[in-house]
């Protein structure tokens, strides 16, 4: 083959996303009092009835944790699940592009906002005691974390270690197969997140830990930011037995316009035939798709292992 798009697979199926979620449970009283991700104290009166998502994760992670009934607003970026789009939009991922207006409009009792890049809406909508919770997720276990606390902040606690324990199975699935696999016996991998400027994902990046999990070798695990820029020539010189990348790229991350860019024909991923797709929303955003990205980049550096 000369391209493949990797759709993940694993011994433990996904948890369905159409199973209708649980009414919000009194179980956890309320005000719940918290230091949020972002090291933030916050009280969450009651229990949330409105609630609006500054980012696609936060709405994966909401309704993955039961608590998408809940959800009244979103970005304009958040597709998944596919009921996601049926809410009210407040605007896009940054905080330049989200409106204010819009979310007060909506009346919320609970806003889920991103540490960073949301500092600007938190400390706008704090003075109109609009209560907001900042997360902040740089890994798997963040992930888990991030989603116990919207559970408990919803009302929806036990299906919250339900989606944990069976996003927590799956990639202990993975890992456990490929812990035995040998360092030398280990594919090196460039995953390529953009052509010009060529970027590349670092360790601390999910796209970068996926690799590691999944038994691959990054070859610029070396580098310190999340998302390098990188020259064609250190890819060349680091020579990678396979190259993945976002299916969002899938334009630029063929065989053939790969094997026509100076110099990088001869590496032993194009005459192999080792290029492989990802989702890139699975790979990039916090939450229970993390898994499926992490089994099918398993699927792809190790076919026979993970038929």
């Amino acid at each position: 083959f000369a391209l493949a798009i990797v759709a993940g697979c694993g011994s433990v199926a996904p948890t369905p996303t159409a199973t209708p979620a649980p009414s919000p449970t009194a179980a956890a009283s309320f005000p719940i009092t918290i230091t949020d991700p972002a090291g933030r104290t916050v009280t969450v009166k009651s229990l949330p009835q409105r609630v609006i998502s500054l980012s696609p994760s936060n709405t994966e992670m909401l309704f993955a944790v039961g608590a998408g009934d809940q959800v009244v607003g979103v970005t304009q970026f958040c597709n998944y699940p596919p009921e996601a789009t049926t809410r009210q939009q407040i605007g896009g991922y940054s905080a330049k592009t989200i409106n204010i207006e819009k979310i007060v409009s909506l009346k919320p009792d609970l806003v889920v906002a991103e540490s960073g890049i949301h500092n600007d809406v938190i400390q706008a909508l704090q003075p109109l005691g609009i209560t907001v919770v900042a997360l902040k997720a740089r890994t798997f276990d963040d992930a888990y974390s991030s989603m116990e606390l919207l559970g408990r902040l919803t009302g929806h606690p036990d299906k919250a270690a339900q989606t944990i324990a069976a996003m927590k199975a799956r990639v202990k699935a993975v890992t456990d197969k490929v812990a035995t696999i040998p360092q030398d016996k280990r594919p090196t991998v460039f995953w390529e997140i953009w052509d010009e400027p060529l970027m590349t994902a670092g360790p601390g990046a999910f796209a970068g830990q996926i690799v590691q999990m999944a038994g691959g070798i990054n070859i610029f695990a070396d580098v310190t930011t999340d998302y390098p820029q990188v020259s064609a020539e250190e890819v060349i010189k680091r020579n990678p037995a396979v190259i993945m990348g976002p299916d969002s790229h899938g334009d630029k991350l063929t065989i053939d316009q790969i094997a026509g860019r100076p110099g990088w024909g001869k590496l032993a991923a194009i005459t192999n035939k080792r290029v492989y797709l990802i989702n890139g929303d699975e790979s990039s955003r916090v939450g229970p798709r993390l898994a499926d990205a992490l089994e099918a980049t398993a699927r792809a550096l190790y076919p026979d292992l993970f038929k």
